[in-house]
């Protein structure tokens, strides 16, 4: 059994990273605390902890039973649409028209379920 922490650079708990055995499906995900244990074989030498927005990293675990990662954050994303059609393009090269609706608006939706919300707001 493996265990460990796994924080951000500025010394935050990183709740529910991926843990997983590399070149495996073992894996598992880090609880409120950025706390996990994870039963590997006894012939696993890494892990791999990722999480979005976050760089991927591969650990080295060898003989290892506690291990403390920090992860690094990695580029931020663009701004992508996803078309009728489903493929994703960037906002910026689109040739047709885009709607919107912000964060903010969402709030003072008074609806029990999104696609009621959404209705007539937009397209």
């Amino acid at each position: 059994t493996v265990s460990g922490n796994i924080i951000d650079d500025t010394g935050l708990p990183m709740i529910g990273a991926n843990v997983l055995v590399s070149g495996s499906d073992i894996g598992t995900i880090t609880d409120i605390d950025g706390n996990f244990s994870l039963s590997v074989p006894d012939d696993v030498r890494e892990l791999t902890v990722s999480y979005t927005g976050y760089n991927t990293q591969t650990i080295d675990i060898f003989g290892l039973n506690d291990v403390s990662i920090t992860l690094q954050e990695g580029e931020l994303l663009e701004e992508i649409v996803v078309t009728g059609t489903g493929a994703a393009v960037d906002v910026r090269r689109t040739a047709i028209s885009v709607e919107a609706i912000n964060a903010e608006d969402l709030p003072t939706l008074s609806s029990g379920s999104i696609d009621a919300a959404l209705s007539g707001k937009i397209p």
